[in-house]
């Protein structure tokens, strides 16, 4: 009797080894300056440039990939660029706004990368500001969640930089009612990136790109943005106590063409987690899909079906949000 292979060994599905988040790369740009980046997707699927939040590193984009499949459903490929002093990027005195953004605009030459949709997140706001006030005209769309834009009072931002190397995971931690609290893993995840950005080059490396963020985003206006003519989608929890909606009204009033406010009711400063879903349909497509769970189904409806579906018992967002425990209390 014929003893088929599958009955006494079963094949192995997995073919490779599954990532354990976003790879970190190093090239050399036009400046000579050596850029550590992530390149996540393929080649031919929709650009996204993310800068993170203040103190971040290339690597925490991987806290955002709890929404892996969806993003790439929708065919989003991420390149996020590690800011300088931060992570396993030296910290370089002569690098400001403008230095970075020529050395990310390097780097997509080299990758063959034409315009791009940018998403900032609070502290990566300016950065976002200025590069789009460089190159306006390879901004595809400008997307800011939670996004900081400038200091209107004298002085810098109230943040110290050596207080919050004492403890990084403090300076991440979210309220217990945060809905981050849902996804797997994200508390840990949270850690690691924090100790990350301050501690990946040696515990005793001063946190001079920490310090350096703070005083930018303190001391400098946001640039002329009025050139800047892409499409602006905007995301704030009305009740974020670290950048309020003040900031948003700074940036209504520097760029000439935002088109949609996504204003979240009673949220923080989580918007961009907990809507990143949103942001990745806006990234897809402009505006014209709203991201709503019905009946534990996820759909991209039409604003106006959505609405309909909202007024109806709906969610926004993915249907994951309302499956993973309790609600946040509020």
């Amino acid at each position: 009797m014929e003893i088929l292979q599958e009955e006494v060994a079963p094949a192995v599905l997995q073919q490779g080894f599954d990532p354990l988040g976003p790879t970190v790369r190093s090239t050399v740009v036009g400046s000579g300056r050596t850029v550590n980046f992530i390149d996540e997707g393929r080649p031919d699927w929709q650009p996204l440039l993310f800068l993170g939040g203040a103190g971040t590193t290339v690597r925490a984009f991987r806290l955002m990939e709890f929404a892996r499949s969806f993003r790439e459903q929708l065919r989003i490929r991420i390149i996020s660029v590690e800011r300088n002093g931060l992570g396993q990027t030296p910290f370089d005195p002569a690098v400001g706004f403008v230095e970075y953004g020529a050395d990310v605009w390097s780097l997509l030459d080299s990758l063959d990368i034409g315009p791009v949709s940018v998403v900032a997140i609070s502290g990566g706001g300016p950065y976002a500001a200025w590069f789009a006030a460089e190159w306006p005209e390879r901004v595809r769309s400008l997307h800011l969640a939670c996004a900081y834009a400038e200091n209107g009072d004298a002085g810098a931002v109230p943040f110290n930089a050596e207080k919050i190397a004492e403890d990084p995971a403090d300076w991440w931690r979210f309220p217990a009612n945060s809905p981050v609290h849902r996804v797997p893993g994200f508390d840990d995840s949270v850690i690691e990136e924090a100790t990350r950005g301050v501690f990946a080059r040696g515990r005793d490396v001063s946190p001079q790109g920490l310090s350096q963020a703070f005083e930018l985003c303190g001391n400098t206006p946001l640039p002329d943005l009025s050139r800047v003519d892409a499409p602006v989608f905007t995301y704030w929890g009305s009740a974020d106590p670290a950048v309020p909606l003040a900031q948003l009204e700074r940036w209504r009033a520097a760029l000439p063409n935002v088109v949609k406010n996504r204003i979240y009711q009673h949220e923080g400063h989580d918007v961009q987690y907990r809507h990143w879903d949103q942001i990745l349909a806006d990234v897809a497509f402009l505006g014209a899909r709203v991201v709503v769970s019905v009946s534990g189904k996820t759909l991209l409806a039409a604003p106006e079906h959505a609405a309909d579906m909202l007024a109806a018992g709906g969610e926004v967002g993915l249907a994951a949000w309302s499956q993973t425990g309790p609600p946040p209390l509020r």
